[in-house]
């Protein structure tokens, strides 16, 4: 969901404020309140705007804006005769903004952020502020509709600190304040989302200018599962589009209602929303959002059980996307195909979808989506029963993984010193700070490989032991859980109650963890995501506490784990460690969107021969109730 949350927020990121004067000029008075009424009229006056401007960055924001319009009005085409460009250095920035922000409307990944690296090394040379600062709110636009946000803070950074040393106001603050937005509610921080676009709401002179803010809100409120809310917010967002006659964003409004209107289980609407929208976008020959559409119109009818119908919208979604090339979109709506195909039961088909958008991601360098497609692939090969393919995706996956999070930061100085030809000094200084960062992930890498090694090894002996043993898969899938491969409840207890005594000195731990709110994350995200929660607290159980813990997965959300030989007080550091590590580890939802669990957590320590074990558990279960009772993610030594 977060993935097309970001996309639609995109769409309406900014209204048309400008960036900067003292007091509102007649010009942005004139066109707010024409904004605000009809979107073609205020088209208009635009077009005898920027050919009135003098070449500066008022005329490179009226003319973005400009482009921006039309492009809502299917009038792109035109912009070509409707402005009249100069040899000025403004205009020729202005040439490479438009360029780019028509690349962006036609997902054009590749020549959107080429035409923008253009607008923005000259924006830079040119010493402007308020230039600069128009020049950047208009690529975080483009950036976001594109699905990438790397470098996203840096760049709204960049608009606050240009903004801040112009000698007049910066005009851009709801602009801002709504990228801003937009990020935090990316960032899964959707209570100061929230805060931010009510107040861009309040800061509004026009109740015509709050369509896109409202359309906003309403999409954060869908991310928390508050329908209510999210409807009559798009509502009003509707009802002011059609007042302007934006017929591009009226289906936008549309399509968000169809997807809220899925969510709350009224399918009927739902359909009769997607379906106006979906027919606007053939009329607009919208290649991509006509595939989600359909996308959006398949999760329905498998919701209601059509199959066929969900089948149908399926492939039709799948023939829609290969006239777009932006790789990240096709990925995606390739990927939301193999989740629902898999809903349907139609395996095969899953697998292949998942392998193409695992290929796309792969060749485009996409890692976010691949490790997605791996994920996916593992477990459908797993439904299959094919271990040992689905053993090579899980290998794969960790690789990815300890890649991905070893060279965040690289990718991070790259992606900036490519995007932004900055100055030999500061080019200079990113080398030096990109030096100290590889040595320090080669240093981390060696670490993590050797710990991966040894997994490996300890791995291999075990299923050398299993071997000679002669022990069946029947066997082991009795012993162990088979969503998260933890113990059974009652192969862990077997294995507890013969263990020897503590060495000397060390005693033995006993620790029951629960997850907070687990019956919220599955209504709200659905039970795929419970299950991938499942999954991932007990993978990092697994690598956190090593090979001579064990785990056992003692029913739903609850766990138990045995520390043996350990002092008492490291034993309470350990614990306390892994409860915040798996607090501040996301959670992938099958939307795309990232969330935080946490859990609470009781403990027991003996030396001497243990009670009896259902004592010992009704002991942990009384502190566990006292952990939640008093607030939840905390430890609760049992008595």
């Amino acid at each position: 969901m977060r993935f097309y949350v970001a996309l639609a927020l995109s769409l309406l990121l900014f209204g048309a404020s400008p960036v900067y004067s003292s007091t509102q000029s007649s010009w942005q008075q004139t066109y707010d309140i024409l904004r605000a009424q009809n979107t073609r009229t205020a088209f208009d006056y635009l077009v005898e705007q920027v050919n009135i401007t003098q070449p500066s960055a008022k005329r490179v924001y009226i003319g973005a804006t400009l482009t921006r319009t039309a492009l809502a009005l299917k009038q792109g085409s035109t912009l070509n005769t409707l402005i009249e460009y100069s040899n000025s250095e403004y205009d020729v920035i202005l040439q490479h903004l438009v360029m780019a922000l028509i690349s962006a409307h036609n997902n054009e990944y590749e020549q959107t952020m080429q035409a923008f690296k253009l607008a923005i090394t000259r924006a830079y040379t040119m010493e402007d502020p308020a230039l600069t600062a128009t020049v950047e709110l208009f690529y975080i636009n483009a950036k976001i509709t594109l699905a990438n946000y790397i470098q996203l803070d840096h760049h709204i950074q960049e608009v606050e600190r240009n903004a801040s040393v112009l000698k007049k106001p910066f005009w851009g603050l709801n602009a801002l304040q709504n990228a801003k937005a937009l990020n935090a509610n990316f960032l899964g921080d959707h209570a100061l989302a929230i805060e931010m676009y009510q107040q861009v709401i309040a800061n509004s002179k026009y109740e015509g200018n709050k369509a896109p803010y409202y359309n906003n809100l309403a999409l954060t409120y869908l991310e928390i599962g508050n329908y209510n809310d999210a409807t009559k917010y798009l509502e009003k967002a509707l009802m002011l589009r059609k007042a302007q006659k934006n017929q591009f964003k009226v289906a936008l409004a549309m399509l968000n209602l169809g997807i809220v209107a899925n969510k709350a289980g009224n399918y009927d609407l739902s359909l009769q929303w997607l379906d106006k929208a979906y027919q606007y976008y053939v009329q607009s020959d919208n290649a991509y959002r006509q595939a989600y559409a359909l996308v959006q119109k398949a999760k329905v009818y498998t919701n209601t059980a059509k199959t066929e119908l969900a089948t149908q919208a399926l492939d039709l979604a799948l023939s829609k996307i290969s006239v777009s090339n932006n790789i990240n979109l096709i990925t995606d709506i390739r990927l939301q195909a193999a989740e629902n195909m898999r809903a349907l039961g139609q395996i095969e088909k899953a697998v292949q979808q998942a392998s193409q958008a695992k290929d796309l991601s792969r060749n485009a360098s996409d890692k976010t989506h691949l490790i997605q497609s791996l994920e996916l692939l593992s477990d459908l090969y797993a439904q299959q029963s094919n271990y040992e393919q689905a053993y090579t995706l899980q290998n794969q996956l960790i690789t990815e993984k300890e890649q991905f999070n070893s060279q965040r930061t690289m990718q991070a100085m790259i992606a900036l010193e490519s995007e932004l030809e900055v100055t030999a000094q500061q080019l200079e200084n990113i080398r030096l700070e990109k030096h100290n960062n590889l040595q320090l992930d080669q240093i981390s890498q060696l670490e993590e490989r050797q710990q991966f090694q040894a997994i490996i090894i300890l791995f291999s002996l075990l299923l050398l032991f299993i071997s000679l043993r002669g022990y069946s898969k029947h066997k082991y899938r009795a012993q162990h859980d088979n969503l998260t491969g933890a113990l059974t409840r009652s192969a862990f207890l077997s294995v507890v109650s013969r263990t020897n005594l503590p060495a000397i000195g060390k005693q033995h731990c006993l620790v029951l963890f629960d997850l907070d709110h687990f019956k919220q994350v599955n209504d709200v995200y659905g039970h795929p995501t419970g299950d991938r929660a499942l999954k991932q607290t007990a993978l990092l159980a697994k690598e956190f506490f090593g090979s001579n813990a064990l785990l056992s997965r003692f029913g739903g959300e609850e766990f138990m784990l045995f520390l043996p030989n350990l002092a008492r007080s490291s034993c309470v550091d350990i614990i306390e460690q892994f409860r915040v590590q798996l607090s501040n580890t996301p959670i992938d939802t099958e939307s795309g969107e990232e969330i935080n669990i946490t859990a609470s957590f009781s403990s027991y320590y003996y030396q001497n021969s243990p009670q009896s074990l259902d004592k010992i558990y009704s002991k942990l279960d009384v502190a566990l109730y006292q952990a939640k009772k008093s607030g939840r993610n905390r430890v609760v030594c049992a008595l």
